[in-house]
């Protein structure tokens, strides 16, 4: 067997068993770089050697994500994968390439980003979603209707009576995607990878229930109709103007110029959005343009991706720390020296647990490859063994908590490592952190470095203890004075008429964040109703899942916690729900979103401020949106705001509703 055939056979082995984890079970085992250079010199092997071809090689098709539980549905029309590039030079020749093949002919593109999601088919008929289907392996796909059906951004029923199939892109926004992560961490399980695995593994759950919970997303960047075969753009406004979210574009581009700008512009703006976009795409276009250009056994000539490198950088590990949870949860954390990493410097990297650890098999010294997991939390890709000194040492996870030194346990059926000692200093420490933090009970003059006081000076042990505390014995504190202590007793104070749920999720709960407590509290008069409340009721609350149902049920079902919250009755803190009278107010019905820097308000305060009125804040812009509130340095929303004629309101616009 010669080099070239040994190695095409490598590549095709390689190929397949990335595909199969990528596509089959929503692992990305190699960076979407590398992968792309493999299918490269694969592709260019198999040209220059065409002795060697084989039907069963993944450049002959496209990778499959069919999984047996689902019904198979044939496409109307193929889903081919798309040639992409890293270079602006090749976006060029593309452009000159299909300008030969239609010479003569003015052409024009349109840019769109490229979100790192799932690709489906959306089938409507006499106005009704009846089918949503996977790409599966591109003839045939997944139906995952009752799944897709849970995602309140695609419209069930639209004013369009003639048959059409929208093909778009389902994903999860960074913002959901770091509360799910939150929640499972809690619950001592191993975290999700990014937000593009979990879309593809959250489709494919059995539980439309579980799938709704999760909250997804889609943007459509495709139609497939009789009636609409002129222009794409065109398409695009269409589907818009029926009530579909479409994805961010550029209209119609004229040259090489535009393009080349267009691309440039989100490679910076792009970390300003709430999801994952890895590139733009580009596409003839008129319809006739693109039938004429046709496509390659794999490919449409009339598209072409452009994408982004993706953001890494090397450092070095100074130490692995261990740090302690508000749950009891340990956590290892690579400590880092100092590199700048998508605009802001990294000190730290999470390693989540201790399997985690094992797998990469990392230790002090190491070199190592970060990457920022979802654009919010740096995560370690990969050890660079090849530059490890030689006096390195294997890492061992600990066998006792670092705060308290209890033994750690290991929960069965959990992956992580717990202490289980409620009176271990970091998790009072954690958890009264979390209890007075922004989106808890909001207490400001509360700082870390008070609260580590406090509890070195015995003074408080729960977040109940905050409440009973006095101002000559916070004065006498480290930095502290009269005028300090004070403040911190004023806004204590003031924190008592906070509405319920920010005491809810103050609580710390296990995977009930700030959402899931607002949906809680607009469901009982007095928090005592969940004292005894069956975990089937709760299930039955639209937003609330068996799990989180369970672990509110534990946490009430205890005698410490239910003295807890009598406690915070006795000190003056409101326990009351939302009255049944208010829970409708004057923005009910409408969506807000909020882009820029607002003078007179923090955006959690601008949002409070909507939902107290019965509103919706939301983070993204859709056909849905009713308000657009605009400050100081909008970027992109103001954009999608505008190409989807939403209502734009100035600071002092939103002020007058508010009034």
């Amino acid at each position: 067997m010669s080099d070239v055939k040994e190695r095409i056979a490598e590549l095709r082995r390689q190929i397949n068993t990335y595909d199969a984890a990528y596509y089959g079970r929503g692992e990305s085992l190699i960076s979407d770089r590398d992968y792309d250079a493999l299918y490269a010199e694969l592709s260019r092997l198999e040209k220059e050697n065409p002795q060697y071809q084989s039907p069963d090689s993944p450049t002959r098709r496209i990778g499959n994500d069919l999984t047996k539980e689902f019904p198979k549905v044939r496409h109307s029309v193929p889903m081919m994968s798309i040639e992409n590039t890293y270079s602006e030079n090749e976006i060029g020749e593309w452009i000159n390439r299909i300008s030969k093949l239609l010479p003569g002919e003015s052409i024009n593109l349109c840019g769109e980003l490229k979100i790192d999601g799932v690709a489906a088919a959306l089938r409507y008929e006499n106005g009704r979603l009846q089918r949503a289907i996977t790409r599966g392996d591109g003839i045939v796909g997944d139906d995952v209707t009752p799944n897709i059906k849970t995602i309140r951004s695609i419209p069930l029923k639209v004013d369009y009576t003639a048959s059409f199939e929208v093909r778009g892109e389902v994903f999860m926004t960074f913002d959901n995607f770091q509360k799910l992560n939150e929640s499972i961490i809690e619950s001592g399980q191993k975290p999700m990878q990014n937000p593009r695995n979990t879309t593809a593994g959250t489709l494919k759950l059995q539980d439309p229930r579980e799938v709704a919970r999760r909250h997804l997303s889609f943007y459509a960047h495709y139609l497939l109709s009789e009636n609409h075969q002129k222009s794409h753009f065109e398409n695009i406004r269409f589907l818009s103007s029926i009530g579909f979210p479409v994805i961010i574009n550029s209209g119609v581009l004229t040259t090489t110029e535009q393009v080349i700008a267009f691309c440039e512009g989100w490679g910076r703006e792009r970390f300003d959005l709430d999801f994952p976009v890895d590139g733009v795409v580009m596409k003839v276009d008129n319809f006739d343009q693109q039938r004429r250009l046709g496509a390659t056994a794999k490919s449409p000539r009339w598209v072409i991706a452009y994408k982004y490198q993706p953001e890494t950088a090397v450092t070095r590990v100074t130490g692995l720390d261990s740090r302690v949870g508000r749950t009891g949860v340990i956590t290892p954390v690579a400590r880092l020296e100092p590199v700048a990493l998508a605009g802001t410097t990294i000190r730290n990297a999470t390693l989540h647990n201790y399997d985690e650890t094992a797998r990469l098999d990392i230790r002090v010294g190491d070199a190592v490859e970060i990457e920022k997991g979802g654009e919010i939390i740096p995560k370690v890709n990969k050890v660079l063994t090849e530059k490890r000194p030689p006096d390195t040492e294997p890492y061992s996870p600990p066998g006792r908590c670092p705060s308290c030194g209890s033994t750690l346990d290991r929960i069965e059926g959990e992956v992580a490592l717990r202490c289980l000692n409620s009176s271990c200093p970091d998790q009072i420490f954690a958890s009264l952190t979390h209890f007075v933090s922004r989106t808890a009970m909001n207490i400001d003059t509360l700082g870390p470095a008070l609260i580590k006081q406090l509890i070195d000076n015995d003074l408080v042990h729960t977040p109940a203890d905050l409440y009973t505390l006095q101002q000559d014995r916070l004065a006498s504190l480290e930095r502290m004075g009269e005028k300090s202590a004070q403040n911190v007793l004023e806004a204590l104070e003031k924190s008592k008429s906070n509405p319920v749920d920010k005491l809810l999720h103050g609580l710390g709960i296990r995977m009930v964040g700030a959402q899931a407590a607002k949906i809680l509290s607009r469901h009982f008069d007095d928090i005592r109703d969940l004292y005894d409340i069956p975990a089937e009721k709760l299930e039955a609350i639209d937003g609330i899942g068996p799990r989180m149902a369970q672990s509110i049920r534990l946490y009430f079902d205890r005698p410490q916690n239910r003295e807890l919250i009598e406690r915070f009755r006795e000190y003056g803190l409101n326990l009351k729900g939302k009255p049944r009278s208010q829970r409708e107010g004057p923005f009910s019905g409408k969506t807000f979103v909020i882009t820029g820097t607002l003078e007179r308000f923090t955006r959690e305060e601008a949002k409070e401020l909507i939902e107290q009125r019965a509103g919706k804040a939301s983070s993204s812009v859709s056909k849905k949106t009713d308000y657009v509130v605009v400050g100081e340095n909008a970027g992109s929303k103001l954009t999608k705001a505008q190409q989807l004629g939403v209502k734009v309101l100035s600071e002092d616009e939103f002020l007058g509703m508010l009034k």
